[in-house]
């Protein structure tokens, strides 16, 4: 029977091979003098320590003169100096790299349309971010001793061949059965790294629970327990497959260091039928058992370079998504805001690729006029928060405009469009650094007061002292981000259901108005229809649909408008 944990995509079909040499020699590209110099400085100090082995094979045979001691020397240097250039070169390299990748990765998702970032999860992210780019990152690290491994061994064969040509001929048989081994199991053992990466996407989801949900799992022990053995469960299961994989990996590697010996074994007794001399023989066996430590090397890199190709997949895979999606905007300067902006036949439907959803926004015309506070009601999973969305120009409708001053907002100006907005969502991020116009510390303190938390935080070089709040203090906080960012259309997603009356009151009935006198249009999701006459005008929608314009406060005189 197959595991539920087993139901997982495969690399592979993430992303064809060439998509992914495009992203790695676009990834390599800047660092291709670094790449050569490594290179040829592990490959000559390899090659300088199989040279010194013909040095050391010779004077077993010979005398010794100082002109031969003088030569190991400099081969001794050359090798240890190559190897010390292409350690150090390969360890920064690896690190620029990873660093690249971050940088690509982070920029790639900060441009992508949120709907696409929401798709991708937090929890894929996370694990491309930390899991796959610390796989690329220890290939990176190791890369020094693999091509001085590689390069010994080809200087190893080279001398083989000036020695005996029939050596060589065993050497070849020898690495041809040894690769031939080692294919066969990588074929196994990809399929095991494999599995055990994609399950570390639902792990990164395990963590997530276990950290946000820590509250909620110390009432219910149950949940706790259930969580608790499914994080068992899921970890015990990606190391079974990690350790079948490097299992695998031993059994080929073990069998690979045993056939070394059973050709030394049988050069040594074929020697008198194959009118071999000595010192080929002394030669073979040396270079044999010399070379033995690098081509360990070399096969212990196989598992690196498949869990490296792996993660490389998964990280170019969601390159190219973002890159596909990218939003190609123009200038990023907020355009003027004269005197509206709405939605002219916008339809906007979810396509979420773990389920199915029949909800669609359907909006054929609406308006919102400046500097009036415009109330979206209606039940939950009515569309509010996804007609805010579409209206911020955070998710692109599929069908329809969005209008600015009438005119429709170009796909290109939609960066530019968002920046005349400011906003607090239900599931807000608050951050500790505000970013606002310079000499904004006097009205950051008055906010502050204001709001009850002068004495609770400080607000020093940009900063507030501290986030770790009660939930009301923080929407607080959050509150005071937008209102500095001085943006002409603030967004207010149930900004005081978490508040105290006090301040829903204070909310309402004065700040409302008073950003209303300052010029500022204001839309806000709402159920507190006590204050509904607060607003100049209320949109109710049910199921994606507007059923009805109310007006209200400066419109009352007006009859509700039919959707």
């Amino acid at each position: 029977m197959t595991s539920s944990f087993d139901q997982t995509p495969s690399s592979a079909s993430l992303i064809r091979s060439p998509q992914l040499v495009r992203e790695i020699l676009r990834l390599l590209q800047p660092f291709w003098k670094v790449i050569l110099l490594t290179t040829v400085a592990g490959s000559a100090g390899g090659m300088a320590m199989a040279w010194a082995l013909s040095v050391i094979n010779g004077a077993l045979v010979s005398a010794v003169s100082t002109q031969m001691l003088l030569g190991f020397a400099g081969l001794c240097a050359l090798s240890l100096g190559g190897q010390l250039v292409a350690g150090v070169g390969n360890s920064m390299l690896g690190q620029k790299i990873v660093a690249r990748l971050r940088q690509q990765i982070c920029s790639r998702i900060l441009r992508a349309p949120l709907s696409l970032v929401e798709q991708q999860k937090s929890d894929r992210l996370l694990a491309v971010l930390n899991g796959d780019i610390d796989k690329i990152a220890e290939l990176g690290n190791h890369f020094a001793g693999y091509t001085t491994a590689l390069a010994i061994v080809i200087g190893c064969l080279a001398y083989l061949l000036i020695l005996s040509p029939p050596m060589l001929g065993l050497a070849m048989a020898l690495g041809a059965i040894g690769w031939a081994l080692n294919h066969a199991a990588m074929g196994h053992w990809v399929v095991h790294f494999d599995r055990a990466r994609g399950l570390e996407d639902k792990l990164q989801k395990q963590y997530r629970s276990i950290i946000e949900g820590a509250k909620e799992l110390r009432l219910n022990d149950a949940r706790r327990r259930r969580i608790e053995y499914g994080g068992t469960d899921l970890t015990s299961h990606i190391a079974r497959l990690n350790s079948r994989a490097f299992a695998i990996f031993w059994v080929v590697d073990t069998a690979s260091i045993a056939l070394v010996f059973v050709f030394v074994a049988a050069a040594l007794a074929l020697r008198p039928y194959l009118g071999i001399d000595g010192e080929a023989i002394t030669g073979f066996v040396i270079v044999i058992l010399f070379a033995k430590g690098p081509l360990e090397e070399l096969a212990s890199a196989l598992p690196v370079f498949s869990q490296a190709k792996i993660a490389f997949g998964r990280v170019s895979t969601l390159a190219v998504t973002l890159d596909e999606a990218d939003e190609k905007e123009r200038s990023p300067n907020a355009p003027c805001f004269r005197q509206s902006l709405g939605l002219r036949n916008v339809r906007y439907a979810f396509a979420s690729p773990d389920q199915h959803s029949d909800f669609d926004l359907d909006i054929p015309d609406l308006e919102i006029k400046r500097g009036e506070i415009t109330f979206i009601v209606g039940g939950n999973g009515s569309g509010k928060t996804t007609l805010v969305k579409v209206l911020l120009g955070l998710y692109r409708p599929h069908a329809g405009a969005l209008l600015l001053d009438g005119q429709a907002v170009a796909p290109a100006d939609i960066r530019a469009y968002r920046n005349l907005f400011s906003g607090v969502f239900a599931d807000y991020h608050l951050f500790d650094e505000l970013v606002a116009s310079p000499g904004s510390e006097e009205r950051v303190n008055a906010w502050l007061h204001r709001f009850g938390l002068a004495n609770v935080v400080d607000f020093e070089r940009g900063a507030f002292s501290t986030t770790d709040l009660s939930t009301g203090q923080r929407k607080r906080l959050a509150f005071i981000h937008a209102v500095l960012e001085d943006r002409p259309i603030l967004m207010l997603d149930e900004w005081a259901a978490d508040q105290d009356p006090e301040y829903r009151a204070l909310f309402y009935t004065t700040l409302l108005p008073e950003l209303r006198s300052a010029g500022k249009t204001v839309i806000a999701i709402s159920h507190d229809d006590r204050y509904f006459n607060v607003a100049d005008r209320i949109i109710h929608l049910s199921r994606g649909r507007i059923v009805a314009i109310e007006p209200r406060g400066s419109q009352a005189g007006k009859h509700a408008e039919p959707a």
